[in-house]
Formats: structure tokens, sequence, C-alpha cells
């Protein structure tokens, strides 16, 4: 679909209706001034970077939300549903305290610290629900304080299925030679090294080797890193390292706030991303908001990667990528009405919407064509209909609101929500870009 910016929209109505939902953002950034919160002052325009990172042959992925170079985890893959799929805490405690650790937003975070959790039996109960599972993930807070449980996990979880695949997140202090040769062992498929920077601005050195250690015993050894605005050299030494140590692949995520610490953030002169997420939506993620100028850096040595042939792939995952499942989760399943669409895309469920006079002119060509699958609100001056059946007004020039919508529990049961408006028009809408599959996995 090829959206119409809201400036150069002309119908009054339409205009007036998209307007509704660009003023969230005008009251997020107000809410987070408040807080002393800081807000990037513009969009940051990564459009230029992302047409290089095309004619380098990097694959787009999730309607724009990821990029891969080379090799990308099975479990990535799995993700962007979430699709039988599932991560277990085994507990949120912790050797390092990372003023950008989102673990703090967790309820009743003080309880799951002390906490270890019985994942064994948490497993057998999401499996009981949703049967043999593609992907399984362990995490924390620092899951190799718990060695033992986590192996046991990993055996339980093989034993009941051997196709799933495992992966664990661990910050690589305590990926030893000899804790990794035992979840190997045991049958752990992936390991993720989440590198932490020393106040040098270097990784310590004993963690690149137990990441050659790693690559040794474990099939898939990966690193997963935020890459903070301004890191680009460091995290360039960083990558060169990895691709040297044979690791499978590099994860670059964009640089959260993650509702704390707020006073670090502002000290370091971070500010959240300006319009952070293309809907705005109160998504079930306790990671927090992107801080601008993180995903410019990722997307720069995604670059630097392809422009070098690595050998070690590389994945940009956004924010929202992470998002995707959630929508999907809500509306993949539901029982849509005879003028809404599910979009393969974005996840969320479509319609389109006529305004003013152009509503009349539209009702009158859906109804010439024999189709009553559209609604005419003469209050509001709306006619809302298929986005598949905008076709019908190729030979007129419409302006078009494509409403994005999502399913949500209310306290009478289960309810649709819009959540955004974007404009187009007949001419330039192409109904491919919401039932079609624009991925590549």
């Amino acid at each position: 679909m090829l959206k119409v910016p809201y400036e150069e929209i002309k119908n009054k109505d339409l205009r007036k209706d998209i307007r509704r939902y660009l003023r969230t953002f005008d009251t997020l950034y107000s809410e987070l001034r408040k807080q002393g919160i800081n807000v990037a002052d513009t969009c940051s325009d990564t459009s230029e970077l992302k047409s290089e990172l095309a004619s380098l042959h990097v694959k787009v992925r999730n309607d724009g939300k990821s990029f891969v170079w080379g090799g990308i985890s099975p479990s990535c893959l799995h993700c962007r549903t979430g699709e039988k799929s599932e991560t277990f805490i085994i507990s949120l405690k912790c050797n390092r305290d990372c003023y950008f650790c989102a673990n703090k937003n967790q309820q009743d975070y003080s309880e799951p610290v002390s906490d270890v959790r019985n994942i064994k039996a948490e497993f057998d109960t999401v499996r009981a629900r949703l049967g043999s599972l593609l992907s399984v993930g362990i995490t924390g807070g620092e899951p190799l304080l718990f060695i033992d449980e986590c192996i046991n996990f990993i055996e339980h979880v093989k034993l009941t299925d051997p196709s799933t695949q495992i992966r664990l997140y661990t910050n690589g202090d305590l990926a030893d030679e000899a804790a990794l040769s035992k979840l190997s062992d045991a049958g752990l498929d992936e390991i993720r090294f989440g590198l932490k920077f020393d106040e040098n601005g270097t990784i310590p050195e004993n963690l690149y080797d137990n990441l050659k250690a790693a690559v040794k015993h474990i099939n898939r050894t990966m690193i997963e890193m935020p890459v903070m605005p301004g890191s680009y050299d460091e995290m360039k030494i960083v990558m060169d390292r990895a691709e040297v140590t044979g690791v499978f692949s590099f994860n670059l995520l964009e640089f959260l706030f993650p509702w704390n610490n707020k006073e670090s953030y502002s000290q370091k002169g971070f500010k959240i991303k300006r319009k952070p997420y293309r809907v705005l939506y109160g998504y079930d993620y306790a990671g927090g908001l992107p801080v601008d100028g993180s995903e410019k850096e990722c997307l720069r040595l995604l670059k630097y990667a392809a422009e070098n042939n690595f050998k070690t792939g590389v994945h940009y995952c956004s924010l929202e990528n992470k998002l995707t499942a959630q929508v999907w989760q809500r509306n993949s399943r539901v029982r849509l009405a005879d003028n809404e669409l599910f979009s393969h895309n974005d996840f969320f469920i479509k319609t389109a919407k006529a305004y003013g006079k152009d509503a009349v002119k539209v009702m009158n060509i859906l109804e010439k064509a024999g189709l009553k699958n559209f609604h005419y609100v003469p209050e509001s001056r709306m006619t809302e209909f298929s986005v598949s059946d905008i076709r019908l007004l190729d030979k007129t020039k419409i302006e078009l609101g494509i409403s994005s919508a999502i399913v949500e529990k209310g306290e009478n049961g289960w309810l649709l929500r819009e959540v955004a408006i974007d404009g187009t028009d007949s001419k330039r809408f192409s109904t491919e870009d919401i039932l079609g599959v624009n991925y590549a996995d």
C-alpha cells in the first residue's frame, strides 16, 4: 500500500480521522516529557540506508521490521508469529546490574529474583495446551546461575520432543568450558551471548574465550546485543571478533529505555525515538521504548557486514519486530466480518474507509457492483468496506483511509478496537501489500 502523507491529504474528513491517531503520539510525547524523559525532536530518516541494504542483497523480513544478512536462527523465524514458541524465565536473579536492564519492569520483581521457577512443569503445561513446540527459550536474569536446573529442563524437553529447538540466553560470564560441555551433552541447540562493554568501552577478553568455547560445543552460538547510539566503532570491533571466532550469527537489537533509570539515560544524552511504533498501542512487552539513533547504528552495522561479505549472519531485530507476535496471536484466529481482511504483513485486521462526498460515491459504485459487504454511516459521512473492493474504484482517484484494528478483551467480552488510520488513494493502493506475504524467510 502506498501511503499518502497526512500533509498531502485533501479530504477534510479523512484528515480529521487520521489526526485522531496522530494526536495519540503527541500525547505520548507530552507524558514522557512530564516525567523528565527526553524525546527526539524529529523522526530519524533511515530510508537511504534501507535502500543501500536492498542493493547489497540484504533480506527484508516482517514488513520491513527485520533485516538479515546471511544465516538466521530458526527461533527468530518462529518468533514472527510466536506460534508454538515459548520462552521460560528460570529466575530474574543475575550476577550483573545493568542500568538498561528491563527486568525491573516485571510485575512483583523481587519475587522472581529470589525464586527459582519450575520451568519443566511450566513447559509441560504449555505443551499440553499447544502440542509439540517448535522453539523454547531459557532466560533470566542469568540462567547459568542455575545450570543444573537448565540442564534438567533441556534433557526433559529433548526427551519429550527431540525436534524442539532450545536456546539459552546468557551474559556469558558463567559460560565456561565445563558449563558449555554439559549444556551441549544435554542437547542445547543454541546459545545467545548478551555481551556487555566494560567501563573502558571494550568486551572483557574472558568473554571472547567463552564465546570461542561455545562455538566448539553448541550448534548455534550467537551474540545478541542492543546497539547504543554512538557505539558504531566499538560494535564493529565486536563484529570483527565474532567473524573470526566463527559465531553463527549476530542479532543487533534496538537499544531501549525500560521505564527506569531515567536519570542515567538523561545524563548520557539519550532520547526516545520519535514515533517509536508505526501503530501506537499498549503492547505486552516490558522492554520499554526505543532510543533515538539506535536503529540507524544497527543498519550501518548491517551494511558493514554486507559490504565485507561476512560469513557470520547478521540480523537487525527492531523493537517492532518483537511485537508482531502479539498482534498475530490476537487477530489470526478471529472470525472476520464480511468487510474485514487479515493482513499477512503486519497482522492487523483491515478495512477501507471513504469520507464525505466520496463516501456516497463509493457506496454507489459498490451497490452497482452488487455488493452488500459495506456499511454507510450517515452521521459521520463514511463508508466502510473491504480493501479487496478498492479495485472497483480504479477508474476514479478517491482518497481513502485504511483502518488497522486489533482484538482485545473488554468488560463484556472480546471486541475489535481500531488503532490506526493510514491515508492512501484508489489509484495507488495495492491489495497485495496487505494480503501478500511481504517478507523473506
